[in-house]
């Protein structure tokens, strides 16, 4: 365990210690925003579900839903199991740039973000709506490194919480065969 919490700080340190000072108030915006933005998301696909209607959008939009609502949950349950601490907390060369002060493990900004991009992903909406939302995912993901608030493992373990969830959510649904025998 000491191996992995060495290798880990050890990719932390790098992504805090070079990022562009210059960019800390857009990485802070990004990160403080993350919770609106997915909020402004959602309401967008659920209005657009409801005015034009087709079933395509209403699946959608049940699935984002409940990636989120089950995402949140594991996170949940597992940053207060876990416990794990900052690292702005666990090492003195790593700034706190951030207001986080909940448990560090996982990140519950990276999960969400890569819950909506993830969820318009496998519903098969057009890449041209989820491809920004992976580039901002990504980007929400590396500023919460880039600000002290997460260590590599908990923004991993974040995605990996995301996709398999939209694995398990937001399969595709077979149709039965018209050519069944009887």
């Amino acid at each position: 365990m000491n191996n992995l919490a060495e290798f880990d700080i050890q990719l932390l340190r790098p992504i805090h210690q070079c990022r562009i000072e210059s960019l800390d108030n857009l990485l802070l915006w990004l990160s403080g925003s993350t919770y609106y933005i997915a909020a402004g998301i959602v309401l967008c696909l659920g209005v657009a579900a409801l005015l034009h209607n087709p079933q395509k959008l209403r699946h959608s939009f049940a699935r984002v839903i409940m990636m989120l609502a089950s995402v949140t949950m594991v996170v949940l349950s597992l940053k207060y199991t876990i416990l794990r601490t900052r690292p702005f907390e666990a090492y003195s060369d790593i700034e706190n740039l951030s207001a986080a002060t909940s448990p560090s493990f996982p990140s519950g900004h990276t999960a969400v973000a890569f819950s909506i991009a993830l969820g318009f992903m496998f519903s098969g909406i057009n890449r041209l709506y989820y491809l920004p939302l992976l580039a901002w995912a990504t980007a929400v993901a590396y500023s919460r490194m880039a600000l002290g608030a997460h260590f590599p493992s908990d923004v991993l373990a974040s995605v990996a919480i995301a996709l398999i969830a939209a694995i398990i959510i937001c399969k595709p649904v077979k149709k039965p065969s018209r050519n069944m025998t009887r």
